[in-house]
């Protein structure tokens, strides 16, 4: 699985040192202290909203976007997007399909949308060790891990993702997707993240993973066979199915089960 704003190169964005157009840094300054959770306001379709990114000549990305069917991965998570004044190189960015007034309006689409980006957030708090609690800018500024809206980190320009945000929701539903324990004892996740890219990624932990994966030749070598069975698996356990083999992916993979 790729990263859409590096497949569709911006046309209005700036050259970027790996040789791409876009509006981000390829590269972060900072360590990852939480996640800020965006509306999109443009429409409750994540393609639209991605071929917007691609597009736009406004400076603005995000790592992530969702509705309530897909995710689409726009940027790497090493990779600094543009989509919070001040606090850029130190956060993740998701952007949701819907518009700031609309919570309460259309609860099947809203449930939907929830649990879908609670799938993706589950995977980076264990992954980051981000703490699924809801942050003031006073705890953001004093850099306490969590989950923060622009309305809160940057008050006299923005409002989104609304006052009815179902944060108690959206929080549930992170800490029950994002701790699982395995049926049996599974290696420990060495934190390197495997992921489609050219050159392929190689080495023994994704030679590891394969054998235990099944369906796989053997060979440490992480291409699109690899890919598609880390979808797979990440289908039937109920996770973002991204091709991206995180720490959830990995225990899963191993035969793991929600506690």
């Amino acid at each position: 699985m790729g990263f859409y704003l590096l497949e569709n190169e911006n046309p209005n964005a700036t050259l970027r040192e790996n040789s791409k157009k876009g509006y981000y840094y390829p590269r972060r300054s900072r360590d990852i202290q939480g996640i800020v959770v965006h509306t999109a306001e443009g429409g409750k379709e994540a393609l639209g909203i991605a071929k917007y990114f691609a597009k736009t000549d406004t400076p603005a990305s995000a790592h992530v976007v969702a509705d309530d069917k897909q995710i689409i991965n726009l940027l790497p998570d090493d990779y600094t997007a543009f989509h919070i004044r001040g606090s850029n190189s130190n956060s993740l960015g998701i952007e949701l399909g819907y518009f700031a007034s609309d919570w309460g309006t259309d609860k099947e689409y809203e449930d939907a949308l929830i649990a879908m980006a609670a799938k993706w957030c589950a995977e980076k708090v264990e992954l980051y060790n981000i703490t699924p609690r809801r942050l003031t800018r006073e705890d953001w500024l004093a850099g306490k891990s969590g989950f923060i809206s622009p309305a809160e980190l940057d008050p006299t320009r923005e409002t989104v993702p609304g006052m009815n945000f179902p944060w108690e929701q959206f929080f549930t539903l992170i800490k029950g997707k994002a701790y699982r324990k395995a049926k049996r004892q599974a290696p420990k996740w060495q934190g390197k993240v495997f992921y489609l890219e050219a050159p392929f990624m190689n080495g023994a932990d994704i030679e590891q993973w394969q054998d235990a994966a099944g369906g796989l030749t053997v060979d440490g070598i992480y291409g699109r066979k690899s890919s598609k069975r880390s979808m797979e698996i990440q289908k039937k356990s109920g996770l973002v199915q991204d091709g991206m083999v995180g720490p959830q992916t990995w225990y899963a993979t191993f035969g793991i089960v929600e506690e």
